[in-house]
């Protein structure tokens, strides 16, 4: 049997934003908010695998119609650039970290 919650007290900033993330990821501020409960209820021995990990991500590209070129070059820049940051110098020459 399916229950229903009712929240008090949300601003209609916070609201704003929940709607935005639930519309990134192409689903509706219920299924969204069902989602977090979900994932914020589960059993701690329940470590998150790889593809819970990647599900919002998953959620968002099929939301999207990227394809998978277009992930793989995304995911390509991101690591590059994250590579590049690390490897910066300071004035005197030195890598910082």
């Amino acid at each position: 049997m399916e229950r229903m919650i009712e929240i008090g007290g949300l601003s209609d900033e916070l609201l704003n934003r929940l709607d935005e993330r639930a519309s990134q990821v192409g689903v509706d501020r219920g299924s969204y908010v069902r989602h977090l409960i979900e994932r914020a209820v589960a059993p701690p021995s329940s470590a998150a695998s790889l593809a819970e990990l990647l599900g919002p991500v998953h959620d968002y590209t099929d939301a999207h119609g990227l394809s998978e070129e277009e992930i793989e070059q995304f995911f390509t820049e991101q690591l590059t650039d994250s590579r590049r940051g690390r490897r910066r110098v300071d004035e005197s020459g030195r890598p910082t970290h």
